[in-house]
């Protein structure tokens, strides 16, 4: 599994790859990088809004636009079960 590309920022020039799983619970330092790479996603200004999200492993499947907060919030809940 890639995972996921996020596009945000003024013309969407920033990007973050994020993994689809927490890299286990039998090494903490990769679990503290995944909650980090999280976290700053759950920081993000509003201005930074619309993500871009792009599926690494189904580069066939559409772009999903979030235009919010909450809309990350809940593609979370549904992307990371």
């Amino acid at each position: 599994m890639k995972g996921y590309n996020i596009k945000y920022g003024n013309d969407n020039e920033q990007t973050q790859t994020v993994p689809k799983w927490d890299f286990g619970g039998d090494k903490p330092w990769t679990n503290s990088i995944w909650n980090k790479i999280i976290k700053s996603l759950e920081e993000l200004d509003h201005s930074n809004y619309p993500l871009i999200i792009s599926d690494l492993d189904n580069v066939n499947e559409k772009e999903l636009i979030l235009e919010n907060k909450n809309e990350l919030e809940e593609w979370m809940k549904n992307a990371f079960k």
